[in-house]
């Protein structure tokens, strides 16, 4: 007989078999048990590991011993006519197809189970089907992971954020590639993500990945880049340079980025030059710390930082377009938060804003900040044609589209917003700005339903976020709900928005004292006073003093408050006004609609 044949007899081919198939079944069990129980990446590859050692055990195991009925025997103890081996074949066989179907659910099961679903965020009430494009990863769908500080100085890790900040916004402007914006990008940050589950989560192909080491002036840059189906490296390398090249190394980076995901191909622009960019290093350094000091935040202090570090880049390379941007917008968030003046937050955004577009006419960025200033200037009309052109400039940036979603949504036009703020969340799905966008806009709809399962998403991905329980709670508020509207409105961490959302509760349940005592606490409210003009003729709307509503409407067109064309055209909370004649003489003379 030949040594071939005597394996089949002793079953030792057939155990090989049914050993693999165990082990592979005994991994996917594995690894499902260990993400539930915390266990680190490492404890599936010790398994594996294991399983791999203990293969040739159980070969050796099959050709020594032999199971009868009367228990195991040594092979060779056994009398040749006396031997079950062809029993216990059959017995092997079943094992092999009953592990094989065990095997085949667990496929079935990985491909549909919804690896988007978390434990803080309930299946029934995941709102991913329905705010995720139905469309797939692409073979040119790029995110781009923070470059690791590997600097002995940990306060170097502005850096190494701001270059990967860099190469996002390079990337997105290359046409035909779709790049995951800033914050779910960084929401990997510090985590031993597996690359195959960042590009599951992130609908994408392909990652780039990378470590930044600075010491004094030089620097050394590591990247990769990583097709996700097969870890397979589509492309390396590693820059030792000065500082002083950082533009070179970032403007290399990019260009092999493109090449190797052959853009190309898509008779795509694969020029991947930085509009509105510096060749000054240390005004580089200086922008970005300004971004690594916004990117904290709304806090004052971080705010201020901010500012600080984009004028003292200005101040290095006054033709620093994007410098002139950071600004731009830091002024109007200090204004907008009533940390300083609206008439001297907002001209200064002015200022900066056309500023920036006359260093660079290109740059979507600054049609941004200018459209959000115009709008505060009650100019619906100028600040919507920026928004249209810097959504012709750059349409695959996240920015770009949740901006032009807001505007949309003010206007009206609401299937346009609705598609813009969905965009938005394509290019960066755990993005809760994303999700408060859409979630406005389809409130803005009167789609209440989805507006809410899309808000509690938000609230899922970023529960200390300010705005989102705010939000969530005007949903409820509109759903009917006063008492769990006002329980979300406890939660929010911005106070003239806590303030606002009680009041509203207790004007619509009837409760017109307490109402009007919180009105009156909002006005001696440090912070708050007249800047919530608008939110006070919300509450007056709603507790039906039709005359004081618009008293406040006035005064908020007076202080030019952001609320009135952000949202008055289109506000469900100022439905009991709507039909008074003054709503429609005010909508006409903002330029909501057209002028007789």
């Amino acid at each position: 007989m030949s040594f071939y044949s005597e394996l089949k007899r002793r079953n030792v081919i057939r155990v090989a078999v049914l050993y693999a198939v165990a082990s592979w079944v005994l991994l996917q069990v594995g690894e499902l048990l260990f993400n539930a129980l915390g266990v680190p990446p490492w404890g599936v590859r010790l398994l594996f590991a294991l399983l791999l050692l203990g293969l040739p055990l159980a070969l050796i195991f099959a050709w020594v011993y032999e199971l009868t009925p009367e228990g195991l025997k040594r092979e060779q103890d056994v009398v040749r006519e006396a031997s079950v081996t062809a029993h216990t074949a059959r017995k092997l066989d079943l094992i092999v197809i009953v592990l094989l179907l065990c095997a085949v659910g667990l496929v079935v099961a990985d491909r549909f189970r919804g690896r988007a679903g978390t434990a803080s965020t309930p299946a029934p009430t995941s709102p991913a089907a329905m705010t995720m494009p139905p469309s797939a990863a692409s073979a040119v769908s790029i995110a781009v992971l923070p470059f690791v500080n590997m600097s002995e100085d940990k306060a170097n890790e502005y850096f190494s954020d701001g270059l990967t900040e860099e190469l996002l916004n390079v990337l997105a402007n290359v046409q035909g590639l779709r790049v995951i914006a800033r914050t779910s990008s960084f929401a990997y940050k510090g985590k031993d993500a597996k690359i195959a589950d960042v590009a599951h989560d992130l609908n994408v192909d392909n990652v780039l990945e990378g470590s930044v080491r600075k010491a004094g002036v030089r620097v050394r840059i590591t990247t990769q880049l990583i097709r996700a189906s097969d870890s397979s490296h589509l492309w390396s390398e590693t820059y030792d340079r000065d500082v002083n090249d950082i533009f070179a190394v970032q403007d290399e980076i990019s260009k092999e980025v493109v090449d190797a995901l052959k853009v190309r191909l898509l008779q795509a622009k694969a020029s991947v030059q930085e509009t509105g960019g510096t060749h000054a290093p240390d005004a580089y350094e200086a922008y970005l710390q300004g971004r690594f000091q916004k990117n904290k935040g709304e806090g004052e202090d971080s705010l201020r930082a901010a500012l600080a570090a984009f004028e003292e880049a200005i101040r290095i390379d006054p033709g620093y377009a994007r410098a002139y941007v950071g600004k731009a917008g830091t002024l109007t968030s200090l204004a907008s938060n009533a940390y300083m003046p609206y008439d001297t937050g907002f001209k200064q955004s002015r200022d900066a804003s056309m500023r920036a577009i006359e260093l660079a006419p290109d740059l979507a960025e600054a049609y941004l900040t200018l459209g959000f200033v115009q709008a505060a200037d009650l100019d619906v009309a100028a600040a919507t044609i920026s928004a249209e052109h810097a959504l012709q400039l750059n349409p695959g940036s996240f920015d770009v589209q949740q901006s032009y979603a807001g505007f949309q949504s003010s206007l009206g036009n609401h299937e346009a917003a609705i598609a813009a703020a969905k965009k938005a969340i394509e290019l960066d799905p755990l993005a809760p700005q994303a999700y408060l966008a859409l979630a406005s806009a389809l409130t803005n709809a009167r789609q209440y339903e989805k507006a809410e399962a899309v808000a509690r998403r938000a609230v899922a991905l970023a529960p200390d976020r300010s705005s989102v329980h705010g939000d969530l709670g005007t949903v409820l508020l509109m759903l009917g709900r006063p008492d769990e509207a006002l329980a979300e409105f406890e939660l929010e961490r911005v106070q003239w928005q806590r303030m606002t959302g009680r009041a509203l509760v207790f004007a619509t349940k009837g409760e017109k004292a307490q109402a009007r005592a919180e009105l009156a606490a909002m006005l001696k409210a440090k912070n708050i006073g007249e800047a919530a003009s608008y939110q006070f003729a919300e509450i007056n709307a709603r507790l039906g003093d039709k005359d004081e509503a618009f008293r406040w409407l006035a005064k908020a067109r007076e202080i030019r408050d952001p609320g009135l064309t952000a949202t008055m055209f289109v506000d469900p909370i100022l439905d009991p006004i709507r039909a008074d004649p003054r709503y429609d003489t005010l909508a006409r003379e903002l330029g909501f609609v057209a002028k007789n």
